[in-house]
């Protein structure tokens, strides 16, 4: 194909390759050979951007490799029509692709789009990219991966590859991160530290999948998923799976009421840990299995709450944020309607033991279980949020959370769920001054028909929590120091408890509570 650069003057001597020049034409059944010819070209003699301009169409019909050091730039007017199931373009390291519009047309594509493979060993300072692309598959089947990275054996890697301004429509996966499972930590393989900016996916099944580890030997973690818009249809299951660490997802999820089933929109995985999102998605929306994960959004902040003794786990900033630790002595905490509990009581939940609850048995809807927190004789100042913990898999299905701030005043809800699927429910409630909170819960997710709640928790701006100490008792080590009109409280033997406090002579003083 060589000899196509004499055809007309316009071929001749340029840097930049077009693929006309070398025999590619709207009117071929497959203008993959060509294209292939001229990128063959380039490596050859030492260019380095093939184009494909104008208004027009190519039919590609057979994969296509784009080789090291070569840039394939496509005119926005530009689209390539494929017909067939096979991987339309693989990235060599230092390659890139950018502008026009690929369309899937064939309805027994079931294969990748743009592929990048970790025995490439793409690493930093690579320039490695794709960019301002539409990837559109115009069939009902859904399938498909539109962005493909893949790390199969030993020391295949893929990091600081960048992708941005794609716009992704209508394929099984939009972008899919894996790596296969490796046993030996001498001989891993990893997807990390890569970068996917301003991503628009309509009608994919499923948005961002990331299948691998959080950890070595078959690591995906570090990458950054950030300017990403999703919308949602009635085939979208969900729009983010992760099994990796450290990743970073931030954008918008648009219409998850389109979808078929009632919206889990995003799941991690039971081996996942440090990931962060930022999304307009709340916590009932999210399936979070793995430890340490983020979840934040302009509604609420989702913190994934053990209990405080769970060592090694994360809680709720050692309970010292906790506002409502033994909240059912300092305030006023009841069941107002509803089942009685068949197991544990209401006080359960505001202590620092493991493994204490309150649970409900088949609550129906029309007798939901109501509990009112009081702080009428003393109001909580600046609520920031409110969070009720549930046992795992043991979580009503319905959940109404409402307040009032001002004595006997009309009550706000801060959160309605009506399918509830979350085991950890958290709740804005921007409240001046609280009086009350009352909780409406009924239904469950699961066949044994119960509910636990661990905890209920909540957060101020301007009050302090309560501190805490392991139960069976602890050393504190440096100085303790007391300012002026503060005392220690303690308890004799039985049960009175004593104020003890010191005067100017450095004499200690007890009076009775």
């Amino acid at each position: 194909m060589t000899d196509s650069l004499n055809l007309s003057e316009d071929c001749q001597n340029r840097d930049v390759l077009n693929i006309d020049c070398f025999g590619a034409n709207p009117n071929w059944v497959d203008n993959s050979p060509a294209i292939q010819d001229t990128i063959n070209y380039c490596v050859a003699n030492n260019h380095s951007k093939v184009v494909i301009t104008g208004k027009k169409q190519y039919t590609l019909s057979s994969p296509i490799v784009i080789k090291s050091n070569v840039h394939l730039e496509i005119d926005p007017t530009v689209t390539l029509i494929i017909k067939g199931n096979f991987r339309v373009f693989e990235l060599q390291k230092d390659a890139s692709i950018s502008g026009g519009t690929i369309e899937i047309v064939d309805n027994s594509f079931n294969s990748s789009v743009i592929f990048l493979s970790g025995a490439q060993q793409i690493e930093i300072h690579n320039h490695t990219t794709i960019s301002n692309i539409n990837i559109i598959n115009r069939t009902t089947t859904y399938q498909g991966i539109a962005i493909h990275l893949y790390c199969e054996k030993a020391w295949d890697f893929i990091s600081f590859f960048k992708a941005s301004s794609l716009q992704i429509t209508n394929f099984h996966t939009a972008i899919y991160l894996k790596t296969e499972k490796l046993l030996n930590i001498n001989t891993p393989c990893w997807i990390n530290a890569n970068s996917f900016h301003s991503i628009f996916i309509d009608g994919c099944q499923y948005g961002i999948e990331i299948v691998g580890n959080g950890d070595l030997p078959y690591e995906i973690s570090g990458n950054m998923f950030t300017g990403i818009q999703v919308q949602c249809r009635s085939q979208t299951k969900k729009v983010i799976r992760c099994s990796g660490a450290y990743n970073i997802f931030e954008g918008v999820i648009w219409d998850t009421y389109r979808m078929d089933a009632p919206p889990l929109v995003i799941e991690f995985s039971s081996t996942s840990h440090h990931n962060y999102l930022f999304s307009n998605q709340v916590a009932t929306s999210i399936l979070d299995r793995g430890q340490y994960n983020r979840c934040t959004s302009p509604h609420e902040e989702s913190l994934q709450v053990y209990p405080p003794l769970a060592l090694g786990k994360a809680h709720l900033v050692g309970n010292q944020d906790d506002i409502l630790v033994n909240a059912n002595v300092r305030y006023v905490v009841r069941q107002l309607s509803g089942k009685a509990p068949y197991g544990g009581n209401i006080n359960n939940c505001f202590n620092l033991l493991d493994e204490q609850s309150v649970n409900y048995l088949d609550v129906p809807s029309s007798q939901p279980v109501v509990i009112e927190l009081d702080f009428s004789n003393q109001p909580i100042k600046m609520l920031n949020c409110l969070g009720i913990y549930f046992g795992w898999n043991e979580s009503p299905s319905r959940i109404l959370i409402e307040y009032q701030q001002s004595l006997n005043g009309p009550w706000t809800v801060a959160k309605n769920v009506p399918f509830n699927a979350g085991n950890t429910v958290i709740s804005e409630v921007r409240a001046d001054t609280l009086y009350k909170i009352k909780l409406t819960l009924s239904g469950y997710t699961q066949e044994h028909k119960r509910f636990r709640i661990n905890r209920i928790f909540a957060r101020s701006s301007l009050q302090h929590g309560s501190s805490w100490l392991s139960t069976i008792g602890g050393t504190l080590y440096g100085d303790l120091e007391l300012q002026k009109g503060k005392v220690v409280t303690m308890v004799s033997p039985n049960g009175t408890k004593w104020k003890v406090s010191i005067n100017d002579q450095g004499q200690i003083i007890t009076s009775k509570l």
